[in-house]
């Protein structure tokens, strides 16, 4: 499977929003068994995928790099939630001078 970093995200948003499912229903079982993001890591590549319902915003993140011991994993898990912390603050309302 080939996908860009564009791919994925709108996947991930269609997924989390219920753009896939043909109706209601079929979206309420879903969400009931899975969480709709995406983490894996193969040989030379490692990606976290995840819908951000609070800023609307799908944020992937694709690494060229994978360590099966986990030392890069846990690395790139805290540069993730680092990025998302960025979008989220710049999302605030800046205060009025």
């Amino acid at each position: 499977m080939m996908a860009t970093a564009e791919d994925l995200g709108k996947f991930i948003r269609a997924l989390n929003v219920g753009s896939v499912f043909n109706d209601k229903k079929e979206q309420e079982i879903y969400t009931s068994i899975y969480e709709y993001e995406h983490t894996g890591l193969i040989p030379g590549y490692q990606t976290i995928a995840k819908y951000h319902k609070d800023i609307d915003a799908v944020v992937v993140q694709f690494t060229n790099t994978v360590d099966f011991e986990s030392y890069n994993w846990n690395f790139l898990e805290i540069m993730y939630s680092r990025i998302v912390k960025v979008i989220r603050k710049t999302n605030e309302p800046q205060p009025s001078l």
